[in-house]
Formats: C-alpha cells, structure tokens, sequence
C-alpha cells in the first residue's frame, strides 16, 4: 500500500506547490488577527514549528487553512498523539518516520508525502542523529479547533 501510496504522490508535490503559493497569495487579506491560531506542540524538546501560512478559506466560512514547517533536531520524536482533521507531511529535508499504533513505521524521504487520516494515533521522529529533519505540515481545520491531541505526556 505504501508504494501505491507514493506512486500516485509523485504528482503531490507540484499539487501542495500550487496551494501553499495560493494560500501565500492570499494570506495577507485573509488573516485574522482577532483568534488565537491553533499551535503545533512547540514543547517538545528538539522540535521547531513556525507557522507560513494561516488563512482563512474562501468559501469556506469558519475553516482555517495551515501550512507549518516543522524542523526536528537529530534524533528529535514526537509524542504518541492524533490530529482531529487531515494532515499531509511533506519532507523537506532529512527522513522522517512515521509509525501508525500497531503498524510497522514507514520512512518518508525529501519529496515524499503522507497522509494522515483523522484520529490515527501515531509518533514521527527524525531518522538520523546527525542530520536535521524539515517538512511541511498541510491542514484545514475549523476555526478554533486543535490540530494536534497528544496520547502521551
């Protein structure tokens, strides 16, 4: 399933390229500054999230659009946790791991996305203990909601 997965994600990049240039265009008018954007665990030791993008969608009354770039330190892991909409990694640079509670972990390289359904509990974690991990975080949530709920402390 992963090689499916990945062959019909080639074209994703060019895809999210064409959103993240249209939400950048937009953001300016589209921002709102009166409500507390939901914010990636920052946390974590190790692990940076900067939020590019939160706009929100025309069209779409109370949706908020986000793209954050998350950098994970060498050998940097997240908590066990789930998101309550669905997410799309994009890796950057670096590897990043994935693994889904009771699946085997899934290894994401420069160019490669996932998906990540709501609710699925899950941990990623930088690959390598030398080397930094980048990505892009894609989300659509409803204005107020959290993006992330973490399982472990």
């Amino acid at each position: 399933m992963l090689e499916k997965g990945r062959a019909a994600a080639a074209a994703l990049p060019g895809i999210f390229a064409g959103v993240l240039i249209f939400w950048i265009a937009g953001a300016s008018a589209q921002q709102s500054g009166s409500t507390e954007a939901p914010r990636p665990p920052a946390d974590v030791p190790g692990i940076t999230p900067e939020i590019l993008v939160r706009t929100e969608v025309p069209g779409m009354p109370s949706k908020i659009a986000m793209t954050t770039r998350v950098t994970y330190q060498p050998g940097a892991r997240n908590r066990k946790h789930y998101h309550t909409s669905q997410v799309v990694f994009y890796v950057l640079d670096g590897e990043m791991v994935v693994q889904n509670d009771g699946k085997e972990p899934v290894t994401l390289k420069p160019g490669e996305t996932l998906l990540v359904k709501p609710g699925t509990v899950h941990v990623h974690w930088n690959a390598s203990t030398t080397a930094k991990l980048t990505f892009l975080e894609f989300v659509l949530l409803d204005e107020g909601q959290r993006s992330t709920v973490p399982v472990e402390q």
